[in-house]
């Protein structure tokens, strides 16, 4: 006779938590970004990502107030693309100012890139911004067929806000970067702030990796500012300074 047979295996149900004792999810959240001009930028955060979109981190914002400060230079006219977007704050400021096409891109997690697309369509961005999920290192064609009636095939500015923590996609991150900047005049914008402070080198280390055979991209460092600490649950007072920095560099393309 089988165990089947005999009644002598676990119910799979057993190990089921029954709905009430489930942990409730966290609630989406939103934000509210006034430009200088007094433009209200709305953006809904889901209500948890382990790729941190739920977070509108220190990075993100400093690189926003960068790009409305240079939209003119940046922005206006040019082709605009953003890898680990979160909730899309940068890539729905350079679609508010003028932008040709900007395409903001995130993990292909439904949550995620639906909560962009809502937050498109909120600020009435649809005409020149869309959105879709990419894994980086992966086929590029889903990014470039929106650039479809742009004129151009690249990108004129890449942003990567908060994105290098993960040590183990830089070669992958900087393959896409590089088949997808416009060579020669594209700039690629890399904020960050230390996510695991002990793991600074690691995160600094993409920018000696960015040098190399094939990439030979130009990183400049362009300055290093302080907000209040990351994690604010992290009460590790020595790694306090370090948490608060949010560090800025410009990846330069060679040409083609």
């Amino acid at each position: 006779m089988s165990r089947e047979e005999d009644g002598d295996l676990i119910p799979t149900g057993m190990f089921v938590e029954p709905e009430s004792f489930k942990l409730p999810q966290p609630e989406a959240t939103e934000v509210t970004y006034q430009t200088i001009g007094g433009k209200s930028i709305y953006v809904n955060l889901v209500g948890s990502s382990p790729l941190y979109g739920h977070i509108l981190t220190n990075a993100c914002m400093f690189v926003a107030n960068y790009l409305e400060e240079n939209a003119a230079s940046l922005v206006r006219g040019k082709t605009v693309l953003e890898f680990g977007s979160g909730g899309a704050l940068p890539s729905l400021l350079c679609a508010e100012f003028g932008a040709t096409m900007v395409v903001a891109t995130d993990y292909p997690d439904a949550d995620l890139i639906s909560n962009i697309e809502a937050n498109i369509e909120e600020n009435s961005l649809t005409a020149n911004c869309k959105t879709v999920g990419f894994i980086w290192g992966n086929d590029t064609t889903g990014i470039t067929h929106l650039l479809e009636g742009s004129g151009q095939s690249t990108f004129d500015v890449i942003i990567l806000s908060d994105v290098i923590f993960n040590h183990t996609e830089h070669y992958k991150l900087l393959k896409s970067c590089k088949e997808l900047v416009t060579p020669g005049t594209g700039k690629i914008l890399v904020t960050f702030s230390p996510h695991r402070p002990r793991l600074l080198k690691e995160d600094l280390d993409f920018f000696a990796k960015s040098q190399e055979d094939p990439y030979e991209f130009e990183p400049e460092f362009v300055e290093m500012k302080h907000y209040s600490p990351l994690f604010k649950d992290d009460k590790d007072e020595s790694t306090k300074e370090l948490r608060s920095r949010v560090y800025f560099y410009v990846l330069h393309t060679p040409e083609a």
